[in-house]
């Protein structure tokens, strides 16, 4: 008598599929993973940034109000001596600090900008993802 079903005892076998599926699913979940800590750094970053302009910012003006007229220059080396060390170490090569000393609308015043532009670090260049470039810029008031 033939076997009516030839291939039953191949279809039954399900040893090595949990091997296929983490075989289709890994490319997948992996990818979600590097994608999560990419977002992450970039937030990371980002608030990294915005702290550091916030404590520029707060420098210069404790300094003026004890009568020390700092440079351009100092606030720019501050601001870099900031971002490098704890808790932020921001990476010097990727960073840049500008200051500029625009006229002022308040009169008694000076006003200062600065511009903080910075590179992290992109765990995802090898998928073709370009490293993004962030920009924080910061307008702050000081009595002369």
């Amino acid at each position: 008598m033939k076997n009516r079903k030839p291939f039953a005892p191949i279809l039954s076998d399900n040893r090595g599929s949990a091997l296929i599926e983490f075989a289709i699913l890994a490319p997948a979940l992996i990818g979600m993973m590097m994608g999560i800590l990419y977002v992450g750094l970039q937030m990371m970053s980002y608030n990294s940034l915005r702290a550091i302009s916030s404590d520029i910012a707060r420098y210069t003006v404790v300094e003026y109000q004890k009568d020390h007229k700092i440079t351009r220059q100092d606030i720019r080396n501050k601001a870099l001596a900031i971002a490098e060390n704890a808790p932020y170490g921001l990476d010097a090569d990727d960073l840049s600090v500008g200051v500029t000393t625009p006229g002022t609308d308040i009169p008694g015043t000076s006003k200062f900008t600065t511009t903080i532009t910075y590179t992290p670090y992109n765990p995802v260049a090898f998928l073709g993802i370009d490293d993004p470039t962030m920009v924080e810029t910061r307008s702050f008031y000081v009595g002369t």
